[in-house]
C-alpha cells in the first residue's frame, strides 16, 4: 500500500482529469504554453525587444548551475534582455553558431488568477554558419507567471541545466525550485 505524501507543496490536478478544465482555466493555460514557446523563437531569432515583452519588469533569470561567462542571476527585464542579447551575440559573432531552442512537455502545475507556475523540458542545439549542427544542453525551465490584464508574462525564469527540480517542490516567492 503506498504511503500518502507528506510534503506541502499546493495539490496539483492529477494528469488526465478534466474537472478543472473550464474556458477560463483553457484559456490561460494555452496563452502560458504560448508565452513559454515564444521565449525561444524570440531569442533564437535575435528579437529582443518582442523577447523582454515576455517578462515582468521586476523579473529574475537564474541558472543552476550558470554557462561559462553568464551570471547565475539577473534581476529585471532590461538587465535579463541585456545579457541574453549579449549572449547571443557571443555565440552568433565568436562561434559561428546560432542557438535553437527546443521546449517540450510545458506543464503548467499552479495556476490561480493571477499568478502561474509552469515547467518544461528544454534541449538546446546550435546550428553552424558550416551548415552542421551540434548538441549544447539540455535541462528545465520552472517560470514563475503572472498576469496583468489578460496577458500573462514570465515573472521569475530557473532554468536548470544539470540535476531537475523535484516535482511538485514549489518554494515560496519564487526561490528555489519554483523559480
Amino acid at each position: 500500500m503506498t504511503q500518502p505524501s507528506t510534503t506541502t507543496a499546493p495539490a496539483l490536478p492529477v494528469p488526465g482529469s478534466t474537472g478543472h478544465l473550464d474556458a477560463a482555466f483553457l484559456a490561460d493555460r494555452a496563452a502560458i504554453q504560448d508565452v513559454v514557446a515564444a521565449y525561444s523563437l524570440y531569442y533564437d531569432s535575435g528579437d529582443f525587444d518582442a523577447l523582454g515583452e515576455l517578462f515582468t519588469e521586476d523579473a529574475t533569470f537564474t541558472f543552476t548551475p550558470a554557462p561559462e561567462g553568464f551570471p547565475p542571476s539577473v534581476a529585471t527585464r532590461e538587465r535579463i534582455v541585456f545579457a541574453m542579447a549579449a549572449l547571443y551575440r557571443h555565440h552568433t559573432e565568436t562561434r559561428g553558431a546560432h542557438q535553437r531552442h527546443l521546449t517540450a512537455n510545458t506543464v503548467v502545475t499552479r495556476l490561480d488568477a493571477t499568478t502561474a507556475e509552469a515547467r518544461s523540458l528544454l534541449s538546446l542545439t546550435f546550428a553552424l554558419d558550416d551548415g552542421g549542427f551540434e548538441l549544447g544542453r539540455s535541462g528545465s525551465y520552472v517560470d514563475r507567471l503572472e498576469k496583468d490584464g489578460d496577458r500573462w508574462r514570465i515573472a521569475s525564469r530557473h532554468v536548470w541545466l544539470r540535476d531537475l527540480p523535484p516535482v511538485g517542490a514549489a518554494a515560496p516567492d519564487g526561490q528555489e525550485g519554483s523559480a
